[in-house]
């Protein structure tokens, strides 16, 4: 009777509510009791949390329905009443509480969930010699998809305040990892082992993980420029032991490279950690998974690499993943629309890793080879009122990163460039930012106007195509170039020109609008080995001769 009482109560709420909006989660406590024989998993998860509306009649929280909720507990450990509609759970208040109290709730709840693939899920296996090894991965299915709480897949912008508190009990000859740092190892009296583990930071929920499996635990600390000290542990199978020492050499350099491009390691009380996983990676915070085929070890051994085409320029997990401690961690979108911030980001930091250990012209090359991937009409804000399913694309990843790196052409500064992107993440971190958010900071640290740039690259559709010729004409230089366009947005793209006069360099911007552009530059005579610059830093298929 409650179950129906309350499924027809939430259908009662106007349509464009949405009562997970009614509180804001502070901290989660989490308790996971892992059944590897049986695949089988027992949880508590106690929420934390604050009332925002004017009062709160029924909370609702996200659990897949293949999970049984047993019972639902209050502060005092007394029982409440509570229905499982469909991927909700519903616990009603009576009297409402009123806005500003805080409160816990208590869900006890059990089942198997299950890998939707062999990316996504909750993942049951086994290593070499038949030992379990589980691990969990639910960016794309949500974390309700094995623990109940307010699903970041609805809701990125609720990331508890106070972070998580974790303990996960498993067989004693077994290890377990997650987020944060490990606050203790209790055996208990049955013969397991609980490993509880505390991480002071906000996340978003897809970003807790589970992980267990008999892995080898090796501990050391990374140096950051200001002098402290981070822990670093990884967690590999003892097969891959030897090969995680060779990959892993490049972890330090890789962490002053981010320190110093985006900011100080976001979680000092916390650890960095990367734990192997079956499935080929994912972001999690300060337990990032590693399952990758260790390419240096590969290189080094000429041994057969299962994901060299991803390794063209580096070891694209550990890179790929480690950047989203900065960007989709530490900042996150205020909304999936703007799911690039995360991802587009995280790929943009890349191409930053390629600049400062080969080049920037090995560098250019990168977002040249990642410009090849996006479709002709993409568009990188993903929309109003989108969960992160329907919000996710490939364009988020590579017109992400090429648009900043567009953007860091056009402002023309690198100095600048490099400061707004640590004041954007330093002042947004462990919070949420939209993309206005990063065009205000861009405009407050590099000076001007680029709300054109984010109407054109952002909110806009496609890139531009500059076609046409430069040549020297006389004392002076021709511009005759039409700016196309491959969707529906016109673009206003610099040209930079480069010549010399009488043996000394020369230089000039020109703005070119959409359509045709006939300019003339005036030149202090004799102009010589005219050229244009760094035009392919402009997203975008471009066609210009240069006559001298």
């Amino acid at each position: 009777m409650l179950t129906l009482f309350l499924a027809l109560a939430v259908l009662q709420e106007p349509a464009e509510h949405d009562p997970r909006t009614d509180y804001d989660v502070m901290r989660y406590d989490l308790a996971f009791e892992v059944d590897p024989v049986e695949e089988h998993l027992s949880g508590l998860t106690t929420v934390h949390a604050v009332v925002t509306a004017d009062a709160l009649a029924v909370l609702q929280l996200d659990l897949d329905h293949e999970l049984s909720v047993e019972r639902v507990l209050g502060e005092g450990g007394g029982e409440l009443n509570f229905g499982q509609v469909g991927d909700a759970v519903y616990v009603p208040f009576d009297p409402p509480l009123p806005k500003g109290e805080r409160f816990a709730v208590t869900v006890e709840y059990a089942g198997s969930p299950q890998a939707e693939n062999d990316f996504s899920g909750f993942h049951w296996e086994r290593t070499a010699d038949g030992s379990p090894w589980i691990t969990t991965s639910c960016q794309g299915l949500g974390s309700s998809s094995w623990w109940p709480g307010k699903d970041s897949y609805f809701h990125p912008e609720d990331k508890p305040d106070e972070g998580t508190r974790t303990t996960i009990t498993v067989p004693a000859e077994l290890y377990a990892v997650t987020n944060g740092r490990l606050a203790g190892i209790d055996d208990l009296a049955d013969g397991r082992r609980a490993f509880r583990w505390i991480h002071p930071y906000p996340l978003e929920t897809y970003s807790v993980s589970l992980n267990v499996a008999p892995y080898v635990v090796v501990e050391d600390e990374l140096k950051m420029s200001d002098g402290t000290r981070v822990p670093w542990i990884y967690y590999v199978l003892p097969e891959n032991a030897e090969k995680a020492a060779v990959q892993f050499r490049e972890v330090p350099e890789l962490f002053r490279i981010y320190s110093d491009a985006f900011g100080p390691w976001p979680y000092p009380e916390s650890k960095f950690g990367l734990v192997e996983t079956s499935f080929w990676g994912m972001e999690h915070s300060t337990a990032v998974a590693y399952g990758s085929s260790y390419p240096a070890w590969c290189k080094l051994h000429d041994e057969p690499d299962r994901y060299a085409g991803r390794h063209k320029y580096f070891d694209y997990i550990l890179v790929h993943e480690v950047a989203h401690e900065w960007w989709g961690n530490a900042v996150s979108a205020e909304s999936w629309g703007h799911f690039w911030i995360h991802e587009g980001f995280g790929t943009y930091a890349e191409g930053v890793y390629v600049e400062r250990t080969q080049g920037r012209e090995r560098a250019d090359e990168y977002f040249r080879d990642t410009a090849r991937r996006i479709r002709p009409s993409a568009r990188l804000y993903r929309g109003d009122d989108v969960d992160s399913g329907e919000a996710y694309s490939g364009a988020i990843y590579s017109k992400g990163a090429c648009v900043l790196n567009t953007l860091r052409h056009y402002v023309d500064d690198d100095d600048a460039w490099w400061l707004a992107l640590r004041t954007f993440n330093e002042r947004f971190r462990y919070g949420n930012a939209t993309s206005d958010d990063f065009r205000v900071v861009v405009e407050e640290v590099c000076g001007g106007d680029w709300a054109a740039f984010f109407d054109q690259w952002v909110y806009g559709e496609g890139q531009p195509a500059v076609t046409g010729s430069v040549r020297v004409d006389g004392d002076a230089l021709a511009v005759d170039v039409e700016v196309g366009a491959s969707g529906a947005t016109s673009f206003h793209v610099p040209l930079d020109l480069a010549w010399t006069e009488h043996g000394e360099p020369r230089s000039a911007r020109i703005w070119l609008v959409p359509g045709a552009n006939r300019v003339r530059v005036a030149t202090g005579g004799d102009p010589a080995d005219l050229s244009v610059e760094h035009l392919d830093r402009v997203l975008g298929r471009h066609d210009v001769s240069v006559e001298n």
